[in-house]
């Protein structure tokens, strides 16, 4: 059977994409290079005279009471957008880890996820931390953005990226005139379950490459 020779314009089209999809597959995975390393606790300096932030949501104005000056490190290990009431000044949620647990040996003993604005974690036998290890070293973070700039960066992270969040950590009044329906925010690393969340008024985002 008689083959028909290949152009010198096929053989450039081939040698071209070849290189296009090489770059393309080199970039997603430097994209999705997952940090592994130990990362400080999360900075907090705790706030007693701070003013309220009054912040216009989607469905008008709320009131921010600051509680804490909070600088948060850390690796994503799941995001989560919502449409519920709380999504009018809060539309993501991101789980981070800290500490050890992004270490080569113990982060793929380690499943996150997350569902009603709580956060979740599995652990397998023979995982190098603890239960409580993971529970004081891992945090679901409401994230209230300031601006649209800062939501367009949020909308960018995605799980594994290692990220730092500068902003206040606030409890939020929803204007109801009921102190009992405020939205608390967590000021501790050590607490769990419910009311455990972190809520962060996110006034600066990095994500570290």
């Amino acid at each position: 059977m008689y083959e028909r020779p290949m152009s010198n314009l096929s053989k450039v089209l081939i040698v071209l994409i070849t290189i296009i999809v090489l770059l393309f597959a080199r970039s997603l995975i430097s994209d999705r290079a997952i940090y592994q390393g130990e990362i400080e606790i999360p900075l907090q300096t705790d706030l007693s005279d701070m003013k309220e932030i009054r912040h216009i949501g989607k469905e008008g104005e709320v009131i921010l009471l600051p509680k804490a000056e909070y600088t948060l490190k850390g690796v994503v290990k799941s995001k989560k957008k919502y449409s519920d009431y709380s999504s009018q000044i809060s539309d993501y949620d991101l789980t981070f880890a800290w500490g050890e647990l992004n270490k080569d040996g113990v982060d793929d003993f380690i499943k996150y996820s997350q569902s009603g604005r709580w956060y979740y974690y599995k652990y397998e036998s023979g995982t190098p931390v603890s239960g409580d290890y993971i529970a004081k070293h891992s945090a679901n973070v409401h994230i209230i953005h300031n601006n649209k700039e800062i939501l367009e960066k949020i909308k960018r992270i995605d799980p594994g990226d290692f990220v730092v969040l500068k902003g206040y950590l606030v409890d939020v009044d929803f204007n109801k005139n009921d102190n009992d329906a405020l939205w608390r925010t967590s000021t501790t690393r050590d607490d769990t379950g419910n009311g455990a969340c972190e809520i962060l008024f996110v006034e600066e985002v990095e994500i570290v490459d």
